[in-house]
């Protein structure tokens, strides 16, 4: 059922309404997008963009530099080598000159060779600095011819050179000077990816217009709308769809068996929690599909949480959650929403910690509703999703939990009635005074609304100590001599004067009567639909003990009467609740009739009857050890010495004269 409803559920949500399209169609109607969609070709427009506007990475090489210096001192090292050969004719000296620099004309061979070395020294510095001012900052290769050209310009505001001395300046640069700044591949290739990775890409968000009415279709269009599923192969999409909500559904069944089935085998092997359980995360998951129409900000999936919390534990309530909100995310598909469902979803499991009253729910609501804030701020800003949208969204999933607390205070009724799980609540509108069996105990059975009253203390405070359900010990004691209704004056509680009516009939009907309070009261509280817990309390807080004063009281008679006819019919107590119940009421009544409640008095009364329970094999069924026995006798002790503390005795008014 659970597989069978989602799966129509999900494929229903997540699949869109087919059009038929082509390029160059008019769109007779808008179209929105269902699910986030990217618009590639606008994308791809501004990743070329960015790529073009990356800014190359050049280097230089130094060494060059270095070398077109050598190149040109070498020149001038061989102009002076050879102005002091006087045994060499000028055109000797021109020849080797011609022969090792033959990359400048013979005429600026000549200015060389005939001038001073002081100015060669000159010029040979004019040049340096030149080179320095053009290579310092990189010559690309494809500039070189350009640079040749800016040389000319540098030499021109030289006055100090004739004009053949500038034409050997600038006939050596010009033959010398290589290019020095290279392109970086690397660098430059890291630029653009890096330029491609800041390009955000364009996406037509859920809801927004594909296509507009009146709008051509154009092949970028379509591709959008394939990718939207609105168009194209509608058969693959389907199967594709099919196939992931199945998959999708199985792992996460699989999962919430598998933890249910190893930590919560109770609910597993109990049909009817199993099915409350499933049907409280498909109703959960109706409601919020049905008002995602108005905002999905709003779903309340919290609400779920809470009531799983509360009806059969937190840790249940985790998993669900967690199964839910991955499939709220199928059909939203909004990571920041999925996030607000997975965190909220596990504040409200732990809840019911803190819950005594139905209005405690909604304060639980108002916490979660700020939990949604604070989850959807954060990871809001951390996808930069637009302020003014981010803050409507704060206020719509605030509003989501108080709706999941509403839900679960209208619904929680009718999953304890029908289900027949008995939660905290329940228990604490049992124990209203105001409840039409307490009011009749407090009026027709006073002394049993006492003794029940007493009964519950002793109960609660031995079942908080052994770590049982004390709010279930307390409730049920009030409840368990609910049968003593039908004939209130046949208890001695009840009693206020000497006319026992006991006297006036034989004993074996006087220990029939008593027991009957037990059938009376099982009658009374399913006739106002008590939970389980208690009728089981009621059954079981006699166990199958004897009514012993009329048994004993006919062995004294002389006769010998059939002892399962004075023995209640049972069951033995089956909890360690029922067990407590039992030993608190035998305790109760027994310590009434001691004459001096001493400490020490007290303390052997309450042994003598715990034991003779034991003894009687009344507790065999309960699951209490021995070390809890003790442990509840010392706190029968303790709250029965806090009733007969000592008082200071007044004095009369004589005496103070």
């Amino acid at each position: 059922m659970f597989f069978i409803i989602n799966f129509i559920l999900l494929y229903t949500f997540i699949s869109n309404d087919k059009y038929s399209f082509k390029i160059g169609e008019v769109a007779q109607e808008s179209i929105t997008a269902s699910r986030d969609v990217e618009n590639k070709v606008q994308t791809e427009a501004l990743i070329k963009r960015a790529v073009e506007q990356a800014e190359p990475v050049y280097r230089i090489n130094p060494t060059i530099q270095a070398e077109i210096k050598a190149d040109i001192d070498g020149f001038f090292y061989d102009v002076k080598r050879l102005k002091v050969q006087e045994d060499l004719e000028l055109e000797q000296k021109l020849e080797q000159l011609r022969k090792d620099h033959f990359i400048i004309s013979e005429k600026s061979m000549n200015t060389a060779l005939g001038m001073k070395s002081e100015k060669l020294d000159s010029l040979k510095n004019y040049i340096f600095e030149i080179i320095n001012q053009i290579m310092s900052s990189g010559v690309k290769k494809e500039d070189i011819e350009l640079e040749k050209e800016n040389i000319s310009g540098f030499f021109e505001e030289i006055d100090k050179l004739s004009q053949d001395e500038k034409l050997l300046g600038i006939e050596l640069i010009n033959a010398n000077i290589k290019a020095n700044k290279f392109l970086d591949m690397e660098k430059t290739q890291q630029n653009i990816e890096e330029a491609q990775d800041s390009v955000e890409k364009v996406i037509i968000k859920k809801g927004e217009n594909i296509i507009t009415k009146g709008e051509v279709i154009s092949a970028e269009k379509m591709d959008m709308l394939k990718k939207a599923g609105i168009s194209g192969d509608s058969l693959k999409d389907d199967i594709f769809k099919l196939a992931g909500i199945t998959l999708i559904l199985i792992v996460m069944e699989t999962l919430l068996g598998m933890y249910i089935y190893l930590f919560k085998k109770s609910v597993f092997v109990k049909e009817r929690q199993l099915l409350m359980l499933l049907m409280i995360m498909m109703s959960i998951f109706i409601i919020s599909l049905i008002v995602n129409a108005v905002s999905p900000y709003i779903m309340p999936m919290a609400g779920a949480s809470m009531l799983i919390s509360i009806l059969l534990g937190s840790n249940i309530a985790l998993v669900s959650n967690m199964v839910l909100s991955i499939m709220a995310y199928v059909v939203i598909g909004d990571v920041n929403l999925f996030m607000v469902f997975l965190v909220s979803g596990s504040f409200a499991a732990f809840t019911r910690f803190n819950m005594g009253q139905r209005r405690s729910v909604i304060i639980s609501g108002l916490k979660i509703g700020l939990i949604n804030v604070m989850t959807l701020a954060a990871f809001g800003m951390l996808s930069s999703m637009d302020i003014k949208r981010l803050i409507v969204s704060c206020i719509v999933v605030f509003l989501s939990g108080i709706l999941s607390s509403i839900l679960v205070v209208g619904s929680l009724p009718i999953w304890e009635h029908y289900f027949d799980v008995l939660t905290s609540m329940k228990l604490l509108e049992l124990s209203n005074p105001n409840n039409e069996i307490l009011k009749r105990m407090l009026i027709e059975t006073p002394g049993t609304y006492h003794h029940s009253m007493i009964v519950g203390n002793l109960a609660e405070r031995a079942c908080e100590r052994i770590g049982a359900n004390s709010l279930l010990a307390r409730v049920a004691s009030y409840y368990h001599d609910t049968g003593k209704l039908t004939r209130p004056y046949f208890f001695k509680e009840n009693q206020f004067t000497n006319d026992n009516p006991h006297d006036k009939i034989v004993p074996s009907l006087s220990a029939q009567i008593i027991k009957e309070h037990i059938t009376r009261g099982v009658e009374i509280a399913k006739k106002h639909k008590l939970p389980n817990e208690i009728v089981n309390v009621i059954k079981e807080h006699h166990g199958t003990t004897l009514v012993a004063y009329f048994y004993y009281k006919l062995k004294n008679e002389g006769q010998n009467p059939d002892e399962m006819q004075f023995r209640y019919a049972g069951p033995k107590p089956q909890t360690r609740e029922a067990a407590v119940v039992m030993l608190a009421d035998s305790s109760e009544a027994a310590i009434r009739s001691i004459k001096e409640p001493t400490r020490e008095n007290i303390s052997h009364m309450i042994d003598k009857v715990v034991n003779g329970k034991i003894e009687d094999g009344q507790l065999e069924n309960s699951d209490l050890t021995l070390k809890e026995i003790q442990i509840v006798k010392d706190s029968f002790l303790e709250v029965i010495m806090g009733m007969f503390h000592e008082r200071i005795e007044y004095p009369e008014e004589k005496d103070i004269k």
